[in-house]
């Protein structure tokens, strides 16, 4: 009897070694021995892993060892720290290599929040440094005489206090132009720039004077080239001649104020007058070292200035109005 257990335990460790040579197979189950002598004593003794069933088929009992199957297999928990999963490369998780396209290869297009490469052209509002006298039409209520830059062409009046006159000019309008709005109200209410003056000498030793003016940009010694223009015309009324003067910026003093100029006559009611900048003279006082050529290429202002007729005499008062200014015949 022992000899016949011997051989049934051996028989049945064999059939085991040769069942897990293939885990995809089913486990035969270790009936070698009769089934009168198979118990679950029996298959914990001699068949280790082996489970105590009767056959499903025979009803005989067995030794079952049970298939090692995928979903017996206790899962391993892996984390990135320890482990690094591979990626298998399938088509549809590797990446496709870029299309070597038109489309797919094109520079890249300057995007709109990239800086615009400098320019040497100069800003829209500094101007290009010409003098492009535009009409100005004080019906229109505007206080800016177009230039050619933006910055400039507003008018504003000065009188003779720094040679210690005592001139005066007043505008004919309920705002003294001394708001905020500048003399835009008063360019409103009289359609142009209308006012009174009086001209006074006090302490100057020189013919009193008032007026008013304005210049090709916010710097009233900045020039510009006003050849282009030929020359200004003006619409205007006035109680005595009105000198209209050039300006030239920082050289007024070395040219001893010899200002270039034209003369407009009293007037009563709107006159225009055209000038060309040939028609401007200096002063006959000017000595050769005053002298200035060309002084149209050098333009920094216009003034419209109302003085006495005698040095170091009050030169009376008066009314005047400014109704256009421009180009030669934009007034007209």
């Amino acid at each position: 009897m022992k000899k016949l257990i011997g051989l049934l335990a051996t028989s049945s460790l064999l059939m085991l070694a040769a069942c897990s040579e293939d885990n995809n197979s089913p486990a035969a189950p270790a009936n070698s021995a009769g089934s009168s002598q198979i118990t679950p004593e029996f298959c914990q003794a001699n068949v280790p892993g082996s489970v105590f069933q009767y056959n499903a088929l025979t009803g005989a009992p067995e030794c079952a060892v049970p298939t090692l199957s995928s979903s017996s297999l206790a899962p391993i928990q892996t984390t990135s720290s320890s482990m690094q999963v591979p990626v298998a490369e399938s088509s549809s998780s590797a990446p496709a290599p870029l299309a070597q396209s038109s489309s797919s290869v094109a520079p890249s297009a300057p995007s709109s929040s990239a800086p615009a490469p400098a320019s040497s052209a100069p800003a829209a509002d500094e101007g290009d440094g010409t003098f492009k006298l535009g009409l100005w039409d004080g019906t229109a209520g505007d206080a800016q005489v177009p230039t050619g830059n933006t910055t400039g062409g507003y008018w504003y009046s000065y009188t003779d206090k720094g040679d210690k006159g005592l001139s005066t000019l007043t505008w004919d309008a309920a705002d003294d132009g001394t708001s905020a709005d500048g003399l835009v109200p008063v360019i409103t209410e009289c359609g142009g720039l209308c006012g009174s003056f009086d001209l006074l000498v006090g302490s100057n030793p020189y013919k009193p004077y008032v007026g008013i003016g304005f210049n090709y940009s916010k710097s009233a010694n900045e020039v510009a080239d006003a050849t282009a223009s030929k020359g200004v015309c003006v619409t205007y009324t006035s109680d005595i001649a009105i000198i209209l003067e050039m300006g030239l910026g920082a050289q007024d003093s070395k040219i001893g104020y010899a200002n270039p100029f034209v003369t407009l006559p009293p007037a009563t009611s709107p006159t225009t007058k055209d000038f060309t900048w040939a028609q401007f003279e200096q002063p006959s006082w000017a000595s050769a070292a005053q002298t200035v050529t060309n002084p149209e290429q050098a333009l920094a202002s216009l003034k419209f200035k109302f003085a006495g007729e005698k040095d170091s005499t009050d030169g009376g008062s008066g009314k005047f109005k400014i109704m256009k200014v421009g180009a030669p015949n934009q007034c007209n």
